[in-house]
């Protein structure tokens, strides 16, 4: 059962002396065996000074990341430039030295952004500079001399064209210039002027027309093109400048990188570090760290804990109470089957007590798919497909070629590669046995549906939860009018066994429709009035006689789209005999195997969800989160597992 149950935990508190609070903290995270908890005793409180460090470390970090971002474009270094924590982690000191070395860092760093800076802002301002007198080669007239009028104010910008007109009429008092130079799409560049007692009059009417003055750089001097000459050549001289700097980027960071990335390092456990002691309650000079610990490894965290402490480390250890406690969940997949963890974690995490069905989920899954996408051709593209993106490093890939190699498999049963019937059928082919393929399709999920029931009493077992153990429609009661109303009905018409039988069905949709108050008589359990009882109690009944037939002749799918995936093969095979054959064949290929196969997985995916997993899966747990000096700890494949 370890690949199906939840890790069994303990809860574990420990009383730790003030100057082995660091030490001890320390070997708890190296070790990645304690899920942190939260707790609320009288008399005991956090310590306000650990959480000003927390914030301390925060703000370390963040410098040390802004520093990095500058030298390398991202915020925390490479893996490969990461370090191990040193073993000596002292949260309570360390960051006087990180402080200092840093500062040392930031004055070099931040000169050359300065430097940086400077520069591209100054590209900035001539590449804005060329457009504007890129706007006043109409006009032959020094810049200068633009900006040099003594009893004139002359200016020039962009105004919409509808406006143009709006603004004559607006200056009719006062004597002014307004020359349209050069019109684009519904704007104008237009050149105003007055007299300059009439400044302000002309500015305002000029901004109401939402104009926009180009300001011209000073730089620009002699007529339009050659300004725009000047401003090329000023260009040149700062982009040869930036690429000095970037010269001198690439030097310093070659320099100060294995720097920052210890600092960034050693600041970062730090601070994980200080995070996790601001949440420990104090009493006088103990600390108290409370958490969950894996039965497997609670003596190892003893024996840590004990070697890292200079004094006596008082540990309790209770038994969890999953009624009262939030106890956390971890289950020990084995490496291969962690591919497939997504099918289930997607829908959501098993609880502490109940049973994880990720390899009953990737097996069934795998089968599903298998049967709907049966093609020896079709299913070894798909796993090329699969291995490809394994390549590119992609976890997604290997349930991609494990659904490939399942397609394969039912190819050869099918006797199909890529439409053509190339080897004998292992088992038939389903254009010729399609009754056989869809009474199979809905004999394999009963199968899977009684494996949900199943699950759910053990779960009900595992909880202690009597009530949805025996009779509630997926418990003992349930699942034994599953079979009356079926395998009782069939057996019955076949003449297999008596019609007396059939008497069994009133008796238990009884238990069913009454399952509360039973509840409420036999184990006190909470339910709302007996008339509310009954009048839900009647609607789940009916709506649960209905979901077993319903939810067993879902699985048909999978025999139809067996049947489909045949036929559109056969299909494109067919079509691909004229002219344009290749063509057809290529592109129908594609699309079997390209928009098919995600529609194969959804409908798999479905009947996993909402047909299997509805008798047994919540999914609400509570992950494993252990204290560590890494983000995800060695429970990091999919956050919560090893």
């Amino acid at each position: 059962m370890s690949m199906l149950a939840p890790e069994r935990m303990l809860e574990a508190n420990l009383f730790v002396l003030e100057p082995d609070l660091e030490v001890v903290t320390a070997a708890l995270a190296r070790m990645e065996a304690l899920h942190l908890e939260d707790v609320v005793q009288e008399g005991w409180t956090p310590s306000s000074e650990w959480t000003e460090r927390d914030n301390c470390y925060s703000g370390l970090t963040a410098r040390l990341g802004e520093m990095l971002k500058a030298l390398t474009g991202k915020t925390i270094p490479g893996r490969e430039a990461q370090e191990e924590p040193d073993q000596d982690l002292r949260p309570s000191r360390d960051w006087r030295e990180i402080e200092s070395r840093l500062a040392a860092v930031e004055t070099r760093v931040q000169a050359w952004q300065r430097r940086h800076k400077a520069a591209s802002e100054a590209m900035d301002q001539l590449k804005l500079g060329e457009s504007q007198v890129q706007l006043l080669l109409p006009l032959d007239v020094p810049v200068e001399d633009l900006r040099g009028l003594e009893y004139q104010t002359v200016t020039l910008g962009i105004l919409p064209t509808e406006n143009v007109k709006r603004v004559a009429e607006a200056l009719f008092q006062i004597p002014f210039i307004l020359i349209p130079l050069q019109s684009h799409s519904d704007r104008t560049l237009v050149l105003a002027a007055s007299s300059t007692g009439n400044a302000a009059i002309l500015e305002r009417a000029l901004k109401s027309a939402f104009f926009e003055p180009i300001a011209l750089p000073p730089e620009a001097l002699g007529r339009p093109a050659e300004a725009l000459a000047a401003l090329k050549r000023k260009a040149q001289e700062i982009h040869a400048m930036l690429e000095s700097l970037d010269r001198e980027r690439e030097k310093l960071s070659a320099e100060l990188l294995p720097e920052l990335a210890r600092l960034w390092s050693r600041a970062d456990a730090d601070g994980k570090l200080a995070q996790a002691i601001r949440r420990f309650p104090k009493h006088g000079e103990v600390f108290l760290i409370s958490g969950w610990v894996p039965v497997s490894d609670l003596e190892r965290v003893r024996t840590a804990v004990n070697r890292a402490a200079g004094h006596p480390v008082a540990m309790e250890v209770l038994k969890p109470d999953p009624d009262r406690q939030s106890v956390p969940s971890l289950v020990r997949t084995p490496r291969w089957l962690q591919p497939f963890e997504a099918l289930v974690t997607t829908f959501g995490l098993s609880s502490y007590q109940e049973l994880d069905p990720t390899l009953i989920v990737t097996v069934s899954f795998l089968i599903m798919y298998g049967m709907m996408f049966g093609d020896l051709g079709h299913g070894l593209l798909l796993l090329l497909i699969g291995l490809w993106l394994r390549h590119r490093r992609l976890d997604f890939g290997i349930m991609v070629a494990a659904a490939g190699v399942s397609g394969m498999v039912f190819g050869l049963l099918f006797g199909s590669a890529f439409g053509h019937q190339i080897v004998r059928a292992g088992w038939l082919r389903p254009l010729e046995g399609m009754w056989t393929v869809l009474i199979t399709a809905v004999g394999g999920g009963v199968v899977l549906l009684n494996i949900g029931f199943v699950l759910n009493l053990v779960n009900a077992w595992r909880s202690r939860d009597w009530p949805r153990l025996l009779l509630e429609k997926n418990g003992v009661a349930g699942l034994a009018l599953y079979w009356t109303l079926i395998g009782g009905g069939l057996g019955v018409y076949f003449g297999i066994l008596p019609k007396t039988i059939l008497l069994f069905i009133p008796v238990l949709s009884l238990v069913l429709w009454l399952h509360e108050p039973l509840a409420k008589w036999l184990w006190r359990s909470p339910s709302g009035s007996l008339g509310e009882s009954l009048v839900t109690g009647f609607f789940e009944l009916f709506e649960t006689v209905t979901g077993y037939a319903s939810n067993s002749l879902s699985f048909i799918r999978l025999g139809a789209f067996a049947v489909a995936h045949e036929g559109l093969s056969s299909l494109v095979v067919s079509y691909s005999k004229g002219r344009w054959g290749g063509l057809v064949l290529l592109l129908g290929t594609v699309l079997l195997v390209g928009f098919e196969g995600v529609i194969v997985g959804i409908q798999a995916l479905r009947l996993e969800y909402y047909e299997f997993f509805g008798r047994f899966f919540q999914g609400r747990g509570l992950p494993f989160v252990p204290l560590s000096l890494h983000t995800g700890g060695r429970h990091a494949s999919v956050g919560i597992r090893a």
